[in-house]
């Protein structure tokens, strides 16, 4: 029996669902919700260029120089960056509000200040024109005119932007608290992606790691992942920005590991009638590995992160992975309707000086292009090569990124008629 919801034509044995809900209110999650109980499609109440009340990272801090004013766009919007006289990096609207120049095509020719190429209208770090070069001394401007400017704060080396149109909250409700530890250190590695930064920020915690990533340089040192079914458990929401998946992290990542590997390592699919994966011969070198991590263990310390900043997605754009060694963290930032900045950061605490030497030759001889250029970025086709707009037929396996859309709805800055109801934290749901 079929069904028809929203307009969306749905199986009527909920397998697979039309944008909704796919776990009822008891339970697991493994079970498939009622027809009559599916949410309609959240994706068209998303804001296409992203939530403006939050800060962004927005380049490294040493991109903006002394001389040259910087074009960064974020949000839709154009923005110019500049070093005003206290050495702090200074975001303004990038048109000049006298005739609407390029801002960043001008100089900083007095130390702290922005000149617009044009008619040499000056600007310092709050935004006020403090001369007009054309018009000389007598000009009616200076004092007057204003560029908007945006705060900015800088830390570990990135300078973040608030371009909200409420006043800022404070940077440590909405930048991971990595930013702000001193023992803590941070690299980083920037690229775009030609896609809209709702699906590429909704790749998180589905089912596609295990066939995706298969073959990356980090998943041929071990065996291919199990199924994804049956589920750990519900995600359910940690604070006011973090959306968690069950069995990621802490104890219940180690109970979905121990009952992984009681499971045989190959699937068998009834209507293809055959087994996945076809093979097994990662056996012969994934030993090695795996002894390997277990020997680094001893010798590593523990990442340790607050609750509310652990493994899951984040508002305003982010997902975290605790590898228990270091935190990833991928920040999407909305540039245009179709351009993406992916922002990945790796943070570390290493005590000693040798261990602090170590985590930087790891990072760029191996790590940087193992972790971010070849496995994250295997994830890119799933955000640029993805009919957006199509009617979706959402799976069990597909519960996160519902009640990510969800959190999305009831983020500081929506409309609050779009807020929903947050999904239950379950007692026996551990977390880092």
């Amino acid at each position: 029996m079929s069904g028809t919801i929203g307009g969306v034509t749905g199986t009527g044995n909920g397998a697979a669902s039309s944008n909704g809900h796919t776990g009822n209110a008891h339970g697991n999650g493994n079970e498939p919700v009622p027809t009559g109980q599916r949410s309609p499609d959240l994706r068209r109440a998303l804001p296409v260029m992203g939530l403006r009340e939050y800060w962004y990272p927005a380049l490294r801090e040493r991109k903006v120089g002394w001389r040259k004013p910087v074009l960064v766009k974020m949000l839709g919007q154009d923005l110019c960056l500049f070093r005003g006289k206290s050495g702090q990096v200074v975001a303004a609207d990038n048109a000049c509000p006298h005739r609407g120049a390029m801002l960043h095509k001008g100089h900083c020719d007095f130390n702290g200040t922005l000149a617009c190429f044009y008619h040499g209208f000056v600007f310092d770090e709050t935004g006020l024109c403090v001369a007009a070069l054309g018009e000389g001394p007598l000009s009616p401007m200076p004092g007057k005119l204003r560029v908007k400017t945006y705060p900015t704060v800088t830390l570990k080396g990135i300078v973040f932007v608030w371009m909200g149109l409420g006043e800022a909250v404070p940077p440590e409700t909405d930048i991971p608290e990595d930013f702000f530890d001193p023992t803590v250190r941070i690299f980083s590695w920037t690229n775009s992606w030609p896609s809209n930064w709702r699906p590429a920020v909704e790749n998180y915690a589905d089912s596609h790691v295990r066939y995706v990533h298969r073959n990356s340089a980090l998943m041929l040192m071990h065996k291919i992942m199990p199924a994804s079914l049956p589920m750990a458990g519900k995600p359910y929401r940690v604070g006011p920005h973090r959306l968690a998946a069950p069995g990621r992290s802490g104890d219940s990542l180690q109970a979905r590991r121990a009952t992984a590997a009681k499971r045989p390592y190959q699937d068998y699919f009834p209507l293809l009638g055959a087994k996945w994966p076809q093979t097994k011969y990662r056996f012969a070198w994934t030993w090695i590995f795996d002894l390997g991590a277990k020997v680094r263990s001893h010798f590593r310390p523990v990442y340790r992160v607050s609750e509310e900043w652990g493994t899951g997605q984040h508002l305003p754009s982010v997902v975290r992975l605790n590898y228990g060694t270091h935190m990833y963290t991928r920040w999407c930032i909305p540039v245009s309707e179709n351009v993406t900045r992916m922002l990945y950061f790796h943070a570390s605490r290493r005590p000693t000086l040798l261990g602090r030497i170590h985590e930087a030759i790891q990072w760029f001889v191996f790590h940087n292009w193992a972790m971010n250029k070849n496995f994250s970025e295997q994830d890119s086709p799933g955000a640029i090569d993805l009919y957006y707009d199509r009617p979706e037929r959402l799976s069990i396996s597909d519960q996160q990124t519902i009640e990510w859309r969800k959190m999305l709805l009831s983020a500081r800055g929506m409309p609050k008629s779009g807020a929903e109801e947050p999904a239950v934290s379950p007692a026996t749901l551990e977390t880092r």
